[in-house]
């Protein structure tokens, strides 16, 4: 069985949201779930951030996606719709990281 190319991007993103708040949810989902107006904040800062500046580095040729690895659907002609969830994927993991490292009661996985 073979893993078709246009969901590459998406399984391996899927893959890494599982495994890095798996950890991070495991030993301090309860510190984590009181803290959830945080991370919804620094998603939702993310998210604005790569909406405004993603599709200018796509025009410039700073980076480029293989179309037969993405979903196909582009927003403002360069960026696929995985981005988003890898920017939500990603700020999300380092607000959970930063808060569990720096303000939980046991600042340990």
């Amino acid at each position: 069985m073979t893993f078709p190319p246009q969901f590459s991007h998406l399984g391996l993103l899927i893959l890494a949201a599982l495994i890095f708040h798996g950890m991070l949810w495991a030993r301090n989902g309860r510190f984590l779930a009181r803290q959830w107006r945080t991370i919804l904040a620094v998603v939702a800062i993310a998210e604005v951030w790569m909406l405004v500046t993603d599709p200018i580095g796509g025009w410039w040729g700073a980076w480029f996606f293989a179309p037969e690895k993405v979903l196909g659907i582009w927003l403002f002609t360069y960026m696929p719709i995985e981005d988003l969830f890898g920017i939500a994927v990603v700020s999300s993991a380092a607000a959970c990281a930063i808060l569990v490292f720096g303000y939980s009661p046991r600042r340990w996985i």
